[in-house]
């Protein structure tokens, strides 16, 4: 069996878990291709794993030699699967495959704005070339099968996996830099402030929290201390425990020396990585009701679980944490081991393999 793959490597934190998915699969005897753009960080360990890499990923949405350009690798690699994982990638690789042979496998990172009245929905999901569309979690596939109310669904739930040992041995970050002391009890969150994120509900949980117990909170990502939020904390005893550290590279780095981390978004998560990588590492979660963080905290056993946009319990299961420390330890070991068995890469290796090989009738 031969896939190509065409996605975007240039990265290496945020693409890990795809790229070592198909590292894994090609490791299990399927020869998998890759198309990216120059100066993939990947190159060396794609090559590794036996991987021929095309450096040729389309740059723009409508270009006819790109399309072309793609068509023609498809002809002479005679590839069974293509696997498609952005904008460009869809919309050259759906046409590219006319009349070919090749299945078709588009990628679905999260909820939402995919309607079968917009007639631009059917250059991707909802194009009838595609024979399959890989969602990460249920709430996503859910949110793609409205739309085929008049045909096949072609929709797939497999998780982006993670390994837990890619977070073994990291080094923890000081916090002296930021006033904080070693042994000091800090909560972790880590967002950009988009509105979904629900920053205002996180502050004003922090607020409640540090004025009344010796809590800091470092709050990593991009964004956040904008005047809008600086004023909620205007005349607060707590302001000076409310760290806005900015964006940081490898936020895993600090991750490892929390006891805590939490998430207040209202919606719009997929599988939260920087969620996951705390978990990962041992911390206990304090999560909002939302299917996004359900998927990575499924139950009260795993971590707490709080409505959305409620400060004071959020509040309040930060509290509990700080107030029984073997409670915080029941939660963080449940939680991890909930990723290790059910989030884990070798099962989304395992379910993609599987997927192939129902596409195309490959067997052993």
């Amino acid at each position: 069996m031969k896939v190509l793959v065409v996605s975007d490597y240039r990265g290496t934190i945020s693409v890990r878990p795809e790229a070592e998915m198909f590292i894994g699969i090609a490791r299990k005897g399927i020869q998998v291709d890759i198309m990216t753009y120059p100066g993939t960080s990947y190159e060396k360990a794609f090559r590794d794993a036996g991987m021929e890499i095309f450096l040729c990923h389309p740059k723009t949405k409508f270009d006819r030699q790109e399309t072309r350009d793609l068509r023609r690798i498809l002809q002479e690699g005679g590839y069974d699967v293509m696997h498609l994982y952005n904008s460009r990638a869809m919309i050259h690789g759906l046409k590219a495959a006319r009349s070919l042979p090749v299945k078709v496998i588009l990628y679905r990172g999260y909820a939402g704005h995919v309607h079968w009245f917009d007639p631009s929905a059917y250059l991707k999901y909802l194009h009838p070339r595609v024979d399959a569309i890989i969602c990460i979690t249920a709430e996503i596939r859910r949110s793609l099968q409205r739309q085929f109310w008049f045909r096949k669904d072609p929709t797939v739930l497999i998780t982006k996996g993670h390994d837990p040992s890619w977070y073994a041995g990291i080094r923890k970050a000081s916090l002296e830099p930021y006033g904080i002391s070693e042994g000091a009890f800090t909560v972790v969150s880590v967002a950009n402030n988009r509105p979904f994120k629900d920053i205002p509900t996180l502050l004003k949980a922090a607020k409640r929290v540090s004025e009344s117990a010796p809590v800091y909170w470092l709050l990593i990502g991009s964004g956040m201390d904008t005047a809008e939020n600086l004023r909620l904390l205007e005349g607060s005893s707590a302001r000076e425990k409310i760290i806005f550290a900015g964006f940081q590279g490898r936020s895993s780095s600090f991750d490892g020396g929390m006891p805590v981390v939490v998430n207040t978004s209202t919606g719009g998560e997929g599988l939260n990585k920087t969620l996951i990588e705390g978990v990962s590492l041992g911390l206990a979660p304090v999560v909002t009701d939302i299917p996004g963080n359900r998927e990575i905290v499924p139950e009260a056993i795993q971590g707490q679980i709080v409505p959305a946009r409620d400060s004071e319990q959020v509040a309040k299961a930060v509290l509990t944490y700080v107030e029984d420390p073997e409670f915080m330890e029941q939660k963080a070991r449940a939680a991890r081991a909930y990723i290790r068995k059910s989030l884990h890469l070798d099962v989304s290796i395992k379910e993609t393999l599987a997927l192939y090989r129902q596409l195309v009738g490959w067997t052993d």
